[in-house]
């Protein structure tokens, strides 16, 4: 039966090749290819600004519109990540390998890394005379934590993540790439999460201070590093680092819940976020087009935020309020300081310290909201209100519920429809096990073949 699919493929394949869009072939924004612009130190950076258009894009909107809708409705905290049976699939968690919204979301994120990965080599080709050292390591650094950040996207929605043993990682891709040496394997789970730390201590130590929300910077690359450590379970070093975000005072958190948003980029809570004005905050790219009556008015999330400060202002039981903020020009939120206590809180509760240690970063988020500090007199009671404080603090921020539901062993008893843990990740689209003569049927998640 194997034999007869893979005629199948090849035979659809042959047919269908000049109708498939090959994400990798794309040019960068504006048709900046290293053979015809790519001269100086302000085209490159040119062809950095491009990366961040992809991600902001009005019409490849899928990075930052299913950044948002895709893990809400895969926890439940959305009823529906938008119109039509593929968006149905993710909300029922039957997923398949043919399902377009997938299907765009690997493509919109794998040009990302693609267009990461033009910077990196023009960066390195640039000669000294068109531009300085330091500039060079300035851009490599910003560059290489948008790979970092894009090749992490893929490897929690579509890798084993959780599993450092698992041969279920990502296509690693580090240089540019187009349709005749697009083909290359998957990697180990172990693989991956090498290379993204790799990228990210070299954002940390080349990528600009910060100085805007928008843009990545080494207090990014280190809040991203503590959520990198966190899902690969290394808990102490998640801790830690998440710490040093939190010490270093380049960020701080804002009097109010509601101020963490309705102060946009003047937020001193914001690390990473999209950027919008009143020209970008258009019909095709806001926040009321995706999450006008998505909110869930019922179920486990309404049971738990019920009667919580921030409930209000989160959503209105059919809106949600958190990301349709107009004053702001309704942003996506990436990396926000108040994660970072979290991510200490959980990351001391599981590396066996004390039960007052692991409480004071978690009651600093609770008191912030006005709920007082943590009843929990066991680990295991801290644990739960963790997880609740993800729940209530980070709803439809980042996929951050959905992947606390995974950490936590909480999802099957919250969705009947999650029944295991191949449901925790996406399966490779149909059209990657087409286009990548080193990726085939054997090579799907489990779960999906």
């Amino acid at each position: 039966m194997k034999k007869i699919y893979y005629i199948l493929i090849t035979i659809i394949f042959v047919t269908t090749s000049c109708e498939l869009t090959e994400v990798l072939d794309n040019d960068p924004p504006n048709n900046l290819v290293p053979e015809n612009v790519v001269k100086n130190q302000t085209d490159l950076e040119a062809l950095l600004n491009g990366v961040y258009s992809t991600i902001v894009s009005r019409t490849t909107s899928y990075y930052y519109h299913e950044f948002e809708t895709m893990p809400s409705a895969l926890v439940g905290t959305m009823s529906q990540s938008g119109f039509g049976a593929a968006n149905d699939d993710i909300r029922d968690n039957t997923v398949d390998f043919e399902n377009t919204v997938v299907k765009n979301y690997w493509n919109i994120v794998y040009q990302v890394v693609n267009q990461a990965n033009n910077v990196i080599e023009q960066a390195n080709i640039l000669s000294e005379e068109e531009i300085s050292e330091a500039n060079r390591a300035k851009v490599l650094g910003e560059a290489k934590f948008l790979r970092a950040m894009a090749s992490f996207d893929i490897l929690r929605y579509f890798g084993q993540y959780w599993d450092e043993s698992s041969i279920y990682g990502i296509v690693l891709r580090t240089s540019p790439s187009n349709f005749v040496t697009r083909s290359k394997a998957r990697s180990t789970v172990l693989e991956s999460y090498s290379q993204i730390y790799s990228d990210l201590e070299e954002a940390i130590a080349t990528a600009p201070d910060f100085s805007v929300s928008y843009r990545a910077s080494k207090t990014a690359a280190k809040a991203l590093k503590a959520r990198v450590l966190l899902y690969n379970g290394k808990y102490s070093e998640a801790a830690s680092v998440a710490d040093m975000v939190i010490t270093e005072s380049t960020r701080s958190l804002e009097p109010t819940f509601e101020e963490a948003f309705t102060k946009g980029i003047s937020s001193t809570e914001m690390i990473l976020m999209t950027y919008r004005d009143v020209n970008s905050d258009i019909d095709q790219n806001n926040r009321k087009r995706f999450y006008s009556g998505r909110a869930i008015s019922t179920g486990w999330f309404k049971t738990l935020i019920t009667g919580d400060p921030r409930e209000s202002f989160t959503y209105s039981g059919t809106a949600i309020n958190k990301v349709n903020q107009t004053s702001t020009f309704r942003p996506t939120y990436y990396l926000r300081l108040a994660e970072m206590y979290l991510i200490k809180a959980e990351g001391l509760a599981n590396s066996g310290e004390s039960l007052l240690n692991s409480k004071a970063a978690l009651d600093i988020i609770r008191n912030r909201a006005g709920t007082g500090d943590s009843p929990a007199s066991t680990i295991a009671a801290l644990k739960d209100d963790i997880f609740e404080e993800y729940v209530k603090e980070l709803a439809y921020e980042n996929g951050s519920v959905w992947a606390a539901s995974i950490r936590f062993d909480k999802i099957m008893s919250l969705k009947s429809s999650v029944i295991s843990s191949n449901q925790y990740i996406l399966p490779i689209p149909e059209e990657e096990i087409i286009g990548n003569g080193e990726v085939n049927l054997d090579d799907q998640n489990p779960g999906y073949e």
